[in-house]
C-alpha cells in the first residue's frame, strides 16, 4: 500500500470513496472543486437551463447545442468528463446520471473485481430523459429515444425506442408520422 499524503487522505475520508481512483493531489482539488459547481447546477432554483448547462460543460460534461437541463439533477459527481449530451437533448429535473459503481470492501470482495465499474453514458442527439430517471454506467441512450419518468436504465436504449420501468425495458417503437 502506497503511503497517501495529508491531503489526499483528507479529501478521500470526506469526498468519498470514489475519489480513491484519482492518484494525485491535483485531481482530488479538480474533483472538490466539481463538486462545489455541481451543487450550483443541480440547484431547482429558477437559473435556466443555459446556466446549468455552462456551468456542466465547466466541470468536464461534454454537452451539444440545444439541450434542455431541468433543476435537481446530478451527472455523476466524480467522473462528470466520462457523459457525453449530444444536440437537442431534453432532460428533466431530478435525473441521475453515474458513471461509476463502487460497492463496499466487503461486496467487492464478495462481487469480485468487475463489481467496480466506471464507464461512460451517452445520451445521442434528440433524446427525451423524463423526470427522476436514473442512468447507470456504460448506458447509451440511442437517437430519438425517450425515456419514461422513474426508469432506472442499466443497458443501452435503441434509437427511436420508448423504454420505462425498473429496469427500464422497451415499451414501443417509435414510428415516425409522414408528413403531408
Amino acid at each position: 500500500m502506497k503511503k497517501k499524503n495529508f491531503f489526499e487522505f483528507v479529501a478521500q475520508k470526506h469526498m468519498g470513496s470514489a475519489n480513491l481512483e484519482v492518484g494525485e493531489s491535483r485531481g482530488l482539488l479538480k474533483s472538490f472543486i466539481s463538486k462545489w459547481l455541481q451543487v450550483v447546477a443541480m440547484t431547482r432554483l429558477p437559473l435556466g437551463s443555459r446556466f446549468r448547462c455552462s456551468v456542466e460543460r465547466m466541470r468536464g460534461v461534454k454537452i451539444g447545442k440545444d439541450v434542455f437541463l431541468g433543476g435537481g439533477n446530478v451527472l455523476d459527481r466524480a467522473r462528470p468528463d466520462l457523459i457525453t449530451i449530444e444536440d437537442y437533448v431534453s432532460i428533466a429535473g431530478g435525473v441521475y446520471i453515474l458513471t461509476h459503481s463502487n460497492p463496499t470492501t466487503p461486496l467487492r470482495e464478495i462481487l469480485g473485481a468487475d463489481s467496480h465499474k466506471v464507464a461512460p453514458v451517452t445520451i445521442k442527439r434528440g433524446a427525451w430523459i423524463a423526470v427522476n430517471v436514473v442512468i447507470l454506467p456504460g448506458v447509451t441512450i440511442g437517437e430519438n429515444a425517450i425515456v419514461a419518468t422513474g426508469a432506472v436504465v442499466m443497458k443501452d436504449v435503441e434509437p427511436m425506442t420508448i423504454v420505462g420501468g425498473i429496469p427500464a425495458k422497451e415499451i414501443k417503437k417509435i414510428v415516425p408520422k409522414k408528413i403531408v
